[in-house]
């Protein structure tokens, strides 16, 4: 298994962000395969119901951290906030602040470019809301970026993480993927994994034995390489579960309020994806039932809403 100082993570998560290729990411909701729309749809939709539960008053300041093109953000601040950002990506600044003016020109937005593993560039208890939707699994330290999240939060302020897990439906269903989420349970992995059978040997646990193989003409086979991919920006993506997610806002001064799923999908081949449809709407019925809220544990993408314990 291969480890990676906090520095190279930066640079290639810092180096991918700020390439050429994410300008895509602006039309992702909208314009993508129908799998990751219908994915990101329903991160969305569940971050925002979220927001509407906790009923800020007008004028309220959010923070979303890892703004990306401002999809999020345009929702939240349409909503009478006014909403701040931080994102590693210069390029998301432009283009999360168009998006904002042409779309809601009398709203209220402020984006910066900022690491959001380091000191925030705010005051303390600055904040009614801070959002944080897919973005955690590219952090190299996302305990110190929930730690600058209490700080910045008011009293009583509340967090919304919006985060894919191990442990979706869809990897129960195909062999690849199976074997990959036995290695996340059984051997505690810390980081995703490619789901070829080369990565599961090689960038898992398993490497301490089997990396030593990984340049060899076998484990470069058609066989072993599918599922694979090369990324010109070598990084690791955290792996997160249910309980993971709220344990880090328990010991950062959180308490758990709400725990939802978003996306329940059995395949990600496009062929299936009306299927999926229908099983997104069964099994998003079945989990909002008061026995089977388990299910959602079987979700692509988990949301939880966190509030800031008041010291008295």
């Amino acid at each position: 298994m291969k480890t990676i100082t906090k520095e190279q993570q930066l640079e290639a998560v810092s180096g991918w962000w700020n390439s050429d290729q994410i300008v895509k990411w602006d039309k992702q909701y909208d314009e993508w395969d129908s799998q990751t729309v219908r994915s990101l749809n329903r991160r969305l939709e569940k971050v925002l119901k979220f927001v509407d539960d906790i009923n800020l008053p007008k004028g309220a300041k959010a923070l979303e951290l890892g703004y990306g093109a401002g999809q999020t953000a345009l929702k939240i601040g349409q909503r009478g906030y006014e909403v701040h950002g931080v994102d590693v990506s210069e390029k998301f600044v432009e283009i999360a602040t168009t998006r904002c003016q042409k779309e809601d020109p009398t709203g209220k937005y402020y984006f910066k470019i900022g690491n959001i593993e380091s000191r925030l560039e705010y005051e303390d208890e600055t904040f009614d809301l801070v959002v944080i939707s897919g973005v955690l699994h590219y952090l190299y330290d996302y305990e110190a970026c929930i730690k600058e999240v209490y700080r910045v939060l008011k009293p009583g302020g509340h967090l919304i993480i919006a985060q894919r897990t191990a442990y979706a439906l869809n990897h129960f269903l195909s062999i690849r993927p199976f074997l990959c989420s036995c290695l996340y349970f059984f051997l505690r992995e810390k980081y995703e994994i490619f789901h070829s059978y080369k990565a599961m040997l090689c960038d898992s646990k398993l490497g301490v034995i089997f990396g030593r193989f990984e340049n060899t003409k076998f484990f470069n086979t058609k066989f072993m390489l599918k599922g694979h991919d090369v990324w010109k920006y070598k990084l690791k993506k955290n792996l997160f579960t249910i309980p993971k997610l709220k344990n880090l806002c328990k010991r950062s001064g959180f308490g758990s309020l709400k725990v939802d799923g978003a996306y329940y999908c059995i395949s990600e081949e496009p062929k299936y994806f009306d299927f999926n449809i229908k099983v997104d709407d069964f099994l998003e019925k079945m989990a909002n039932k008061k026995f089977l809220h388990f299910i959602r544990r079987l979700s692509r993408i988990t949301i939880v809403l966190s509030k800031k314990k008041v010291v008295s």
